[in-house]
């Protein structure tokens, strides 16, 4: 019996809901309220921005790399069961995080945090899947992927400068601790039964050794990937971890394809709409982290803007998101996802092409403007396009299917990253500002004008590149899938 099927009620359905809404306000929130803290850490450690790097990198590393063995795991052993690990381990390292008395304890902390944040958010699509039937699923998964993510990401900086004000940085991890025993409870409360109960058909073997050469695989190519960010792609390092990431992604391939009970059932490629609609999302996320990375940039040293007003004229994003995922998980219920993840794209496209043309001489309006349309796109795409993908899997795979779509959103927003640096970074060679954060440095010089040219060319460049790639991820989800789905 399904899980669904046992939340014969709509109310609990939708009571249950809100474990997989906090688990998603507090992993997104949390990002925000540490970019907010982390110079007063730096200062009270005594470090240098290279812990701040790691603090992030060690994060984003063990999330990306658990994702798959989690989606795995609860399949397993019950989605249930991976829902309260997460919480009670989330909830401990943040307590321990904001005891840490010094950067490595800090970092290996925020390393556990990051491996409660994947047993939680490999999951979160997989329970919204098996709790509600395809006239429902397009509402809740707005609600619990789409609203609460762009609010936690909206408000998460907010409360980080709140909190630190008031009470220090440390109270930022305490309070995510509280949040998570509050996720504890109410999974433990409101999830059905059966969700504690394996979804697979029979017992079968976890897969350790593709487990642990994907977590090697993914974590060597994220690493390469922000490498190359700072040291350029032929740097030793960055080819390196590159290169032994991709030998090992596909030695994680030929293992999956000969083992009895593999991590990842390749299988899953051969359904259409799973195959194009992981793409059309990777590309959706690179072109995102173009703008997340070039933006603050260009309203803080081509418009001169500080940090405050910055981050008020980035808000029509996730807000546009946030007020339109419901409303659009809705309609995917009642129109088909291959159209509404096409406009979505195609929207994204033109939004990304009007950025292109903006100068240092923008009005904030025509900035807003860009960015809502960014926003509108996006939320026209995102709810569909994971409804599309979740339907499509099989229910005993609906663990892994859920952490594959976190595995293709980190790796959109780091190939999004190194892509819009190359190319910003291509422009700004020439004046001898060899990264985006050497052009920071130079602002304000007769360099720094140079270099504002430079920096103006390639971020117009990587605008249009975002805005072509729209267009591909349009085309692609244009392609009718959603009959294949079971």
């Amino acid at each position: 019996m399904s899980i669904a099927a046992a939340s014969a009620k709509p109310r609990n359905r939708w009571w249950s809901l809100s474990v997989a809404s906090i688990a998603t306000l507090i992993v997104t929130a949390d990002t925000g309220q540490l970019s907010i803290a982390l110079p007063l850490i730096i200062t009270e450690f005594g470090a240098d921005l290279t812990l701040a790097s790691w603090i992030a990198l060690v994060y984003a590393l063990i999330t990306a790399s658990l994702y798959l063995p989690c989606g795995r795991l609860s399949d397993l052993l019950g989605i249930g069961n991976l829902f309260l690990a997460g919480f009670i381990l989330y909830g401990l390292s943040s307590i321990a995080a904001g005891s840490a008395q010094n950067a490595v304890q800090l970092v290996i902390f925020r390393a556990l945090q990051a491996a409660g944040s994947a047993l939680i958010m490999a999951n979160n699509f997989a329970l919204v899947t098996a709790l509600f039937p395809p006239e429902e699923r397009g509402r809740a998964m707005g609600i619990a992927g789409g609203a609460i993510s762009a609010i936690g990401y909206t408000m998460g900086p907010v409360i980080g400068g709140l909190l630190t004000h008031s009470f220090g940085w440390r109270s930022n991890f305490f309070v995510s601790a509280v949040l998570a025993f509050c996720g504890f409870a109410a999974a433990r409360v409101l999830l059905p039964p059966e969700s504690f109960k394996p979804a697979a058909v029979q017992k079968e073997p976890f897969d350790l050794v593709g487990a642990l050469s994907f977590a090697c695989a993914i974590s060597l190519i994220l690493f390469g990937l922000a490498s190359a960010q700072k040291t350029g792609w032929q740097a030793p390092l960055a080819l390196f971890s590159l290169v032994g990431g991709v030998a090992l992604l596909l030695f994680f391939i030929r293992w999956e394809g000969r083992v009895g009970a593999p991590l990842l059932d390749l299988g899953l490629f051969r359904i259409p709409a799973f195959t194009l609609g992981n793409g059309a999302r990777w590309i959706s996320f690179i072109a995102m982290s173009v703008s997340i990375l070039l933006m603050p940039f260009y309203l803080q040293f081509a418009l001169g803007l500080d940090p405050l007003h910055a981050g008020f004229l980035v808000v029509p994003t996730p807000l546009a998101m946030a007020l339109l995922a419901p409303i659009i998980g809705w309609m995917s219920e009642k129109v088909a996802f291959e159209r509404l993840c096409a406009s979505g794209m195609a929207v994204s496209g033109g939004a990304f092409y009007l950025m292109s043309l903006l100068t240092p001489k923008s009005s904030s309006l025509e900035i807003m403007v860009c960015l809502g349309l960014v926003g509108v796109g996006m939320g026209l795409f995102q709810t569909p396009n994971n409804n599309l993908l979740m339907t499509a899997v099989p229910r005993h795979r609906l663990g892994v299917g859920s952490a594959f779509l976190s595995i293709v959103r980190s790796l959109g927003y780091s190939t999004g990253a190194a892509l819009a640096t190359t190319i910003v970074g291509a422009q700004l060679t020439a004046t001898g500002a060899s990264s985006l954060q050497s052009f920071a440095k130079q602002v304000g010089t007769a360099a720094g004008d140079i270099g504002l040219a430079a920096f103006m060319r390639g971020f117009q460049f990587a605008c249009l590149t975002a805005a072509v790639l729209c267009i591909v991820g349009a085309a692609i989800s244009a392609v009718r899938v959603s009959r294949d789905a079971s």
